[in-house]
């Protein structure tokens, strides 16, 4: 007996290696494409595709310049600010995959301060097809443009309060980085240009590794014409909580009755039918659903997004089989004492059946939040889109690079790994009693 034992401990063992092992491979490769997609969305566009690949992306670099308007002929403010916009956007154009986080332009004339001028990344990116969306460089251009760039806000300019004395560097070193080196290039050999480089520098600016967020999160506020992210991903949050809502209301009652009230063929039938809609792709019902959605008028609005997922027979196959398990007893009590159905579901079955609840909301969440052919085909205008249709809109779009598209995917991926993380012993609970696998 001893002898068998030491025979099945050590069987036992190898079993759990090789359990551990598995599992562990498992998940490395689960996280590993997650932590790929986090580091490519705080990239520039070069690193981004630079091969071999590289797994922690450039620290942006912020470029502080200062630009001497000794022995030029400006006279106006305007002619200051549209110098300094110059300087700005022609040099972030010719640098726009570069690491750059920020370019700050200081503008001086007889050792006064005459203004200083910011633009972020994030902003050059809203605005660069619109702006600058060629390499030409021309005064005309940016004098086109000034108005323009005022409005949406995309560089901050301020003038300096009168006689302000400038005390910072006066001359460009000798060694230069990479960066600051290149700006400097470009600014000297602009013909646009008015003023003189007189000092730059550069400072690591680890908050600026967010830009490629901010990109997605201000897109409503530098373009009035369009919808930023937060839009889309409200949309998705609204379809996606009626669905689950409909799927415990409707869903909950339909497996309740089949359970406990039809019996019978009438309710193995029933049952087979919602069983068998289980089996038609979505792709087979495609136009008959959007010429219904047409003739109800809910073409281009949420609703329609929403009705044909209001009853999954998949659901509805979960509750009645979890229900069917639950004690009997309680439900023939609940009868003797007066109950109506109705009661005896509400006050007896439903405290009793978070686990299938909270599984079903996971997989109608999983389902309906990563949904793509259905909203892209009935919702037509971007009021109405979900995220998954505006990401391949991003797509489409040339002022979005990958390193933006994997941000939004980072922040498509949040709310799903919140719900899983938060849910997780009630689901291994609702998979256990339902039989649900993988």
């Amino acid at each position: 007996m001893a002898a068998r034992r030491r025979i099945q401990e050590r069987g036992g063992l190898s079993v759990k290696i090789v359990s551990y092992t598995v599992a562990s491979l498992f998940i490395l490769a689960s996280i590993i494409p997650l932590i790929w997609m986090i580091s490519s969305s705080m990239k520039d566009n070069i690193s981004i595709y630079r091969f071999p690949p590289t797994w922690v992306p450039n620290v942006p670099k912020v470029v502080n310049v200062t630009l001497s308007y000794e022995g030029t002929d400006l006279q106006k403010q305007q002619d200051y600010e549209l110098d300094a916009m110059e300087a700005i956007w022609f040099t972030w154009k010719k640098m726009q995959n570069d690491a750059v986080g920020a370019l700050r332009v200081t503008g001086i004339k007889d050792g006064v301060v005459l203004y200083r001028a910011d633009m972020p990344s994030y902003k050059f990116t809203l605005g660069r097809p619109q702006i600058v969306p060629t390499q030409l460089a021309t005064h005309a251009t940016m004098k086109l443009k000034l108005p323009q760039i005022r409005e949406r806000k995309l560089t901050t300019f301020e003038w300096a309060d009168k006689g302000a004395a400038y005390t910072g560097a006066s001359t460009v070193p000798a060694d230069l980085p990479e960066t600051s080196s290149t700006v400097k290039k470009l600014l000297s050999e602009s013909k646009v240009v008015k003023g003189k480089v007189l000092a730059i520098s550069e400072k690591n600016d680890w908050w600026r590794f967010f830009d490629n967020y901010l990109v997605l999160w201000k897109m409503a506020e530098a373009d009035k014409s369009s919808y930023g992210f937060p839009h889309f991903l409200l949309n998705s949050v609204i379809v996606t909580a009626a669905t689950i809502f409909s799927h415990m209301l409707i869903g909950g009652m339909a497996g309740f009755a089949l359970a406990h009230l039809v019996r019978g063929r009438i309710g193995a039938w029933l049952t087979l039918f919602f069983v068998a809609t289980i089996m038609i792709p979505e792709i087979a019902i495609l136009v008959p659903l959007y010429l219904t959605m047409d003739k109800l008028h809910l073409v281009d609005t949420l609703w329609g997004i929403i009705l044909p997922h209001t009853a999954w027979g998949i659901v509805i196959f979960l509750f009645k089989g979890f229900f069917q398990q639950l004690p009997s007893e309680l439900i023939q009590a609940g009868r003797i004492d007066g109950a109506s159905e109705f009661h005896i579901y509400w006050r007896i079955i439903v405290p009793m059946s978070a686990p299938i609840f909270t599984v079903v909301s996971v997989m109608t969440f999983i389902g309906v939040w990563n949904e793509f052919l259905w909203p892209l085909v009935v919702a037509r205008s971007p009021s109405v889109w979900t995220f998954t249709v505006a990401l391949s809109d991003f797509q489409n779009r040339q002022s979005m690079g990958a390193n933006v598209i994997m941000s939004s995917l980072v922040l498509a991926t949040i709310p799903l790994m919140i719900i899983i993380v938060s849910c997780q012993k009630l689901i291994e609970k609702g998979v256990s009693f339902t039989g649900l696998k993988g």
